[in-house]
């Protein structure tokens, strides 16, 4: 891996988890570019093997009462997936039970984008873009009572979010979750798909927000949305995207703060 992703990694655990020793961040980290590596390593099966083979990986579901009290509720469902160990598989295992839909960004080659979609929409899943009307197929969808996903730990666009701690420093943090899920109090369920060692399959974690997520005031609202993606970074910490620059954007709108921070040892 590259001496600047490297670099990002280090930031980033510095930035959110500034506790641990340096010995920890600098195991996190190395542990880290392996996890990376495995993200791409796995995607074939992902996107090739058949429903039985894919569902067959998942060997554990923890705390699944969440996700099914959430839909017996009958006003749709938000599944907040951050991006840690195999984001990628918890869209196709739920589509193989339930209908589901997800915005994705178009790329620069359509024809990459078309083999990203037929994967993930080949067992009953949907894909919209990000768009105007991408947004509005999401809100047809959950009045339908049916499932959408989100991944809440990107940075998003101009006057789209706020700044809210995201361990323990803030970090520019999308404010349409919060919105969408107050509207017709939709539940939300945080999900994790958790990366086994060995080959052993995965694991996947349910885990239920606070009642701040539903919040008038976006900032409490996410402020609970990045303790979500915190409870589910902390289930298997070296397996989180620390290469993706979440504190790319400070609160003076002026420090770099990938310029200050020094470079773990690997």
């Amino acid at each position: 891996m590259s001496s600047r992703l490297r670099h990002v990694i280090s930031c980033n655990l510095e930035l959110c988890q500034p506790e641990l020793s340096a010995p920890e961040k600098a195991t996190i980290a190395r542990a880290n570019l392996a996890e990376t590596g495995k993200n791409f390593t796995e995607l074939g099966a992902f996107w090739y093997w058949n429903k039985k083979q894919v569902n067959r990986l998942v060997v554990a579901e923890h705390r699944r009462e969440i996700l099914d009290r959430a839909i017996a509720e009958q006003k749709g469902v938000i599944v907040a997936a951050p991006h840690i160990g195999a984001w990628e598989l918890i869209g196709l295992f739920l589509t193989s039970r339930h209908a589901m839909h997800f915005l994705y960004q178009p790329g620069k080659k359509p024809e990459l984008d078309a083999v990203i979609i037929a994967a993930r929409e080949r067992f009953g899943g949907k894909c919209h873009a990000i768009s105007r009307g991408g947004m509005k197929n999401l809100v047809s969808a959950l009045k339908r009572g049916e499932i959408i996903g989100v991944l809440p730990d990107q940075e998003p666009a101009d006057q789209s979010g706020v700044f809210a701690d995201f361990g323990a420093s803030p970090a520019y943090t999308m404010t349409f979750l919060g919105n969408l899920a107050r509207r017709n109090r939709t539940p939300v369920v945080f999900a994790a798909m958790q990366r086994l060692p060995s080959g052993a399959g995965y694991e996947l974690y349910y885990l239920e927000p606070g009642e701040d997520l539903y919040s008038t005031d976006s900032v409490l609202a996410a402020a609970e949305l990045n303790r979500c993606v915190k409870r589910c970074v902390d289930i298997a910490p070296a397996q989180y995207m620390w290469n993706y620059k979440r504190y790319r954007r400070a609160p003076d709108g002026k420090t770099n703060r990938y310029a200050s921070q020094e470079l773990l040892r690997y």
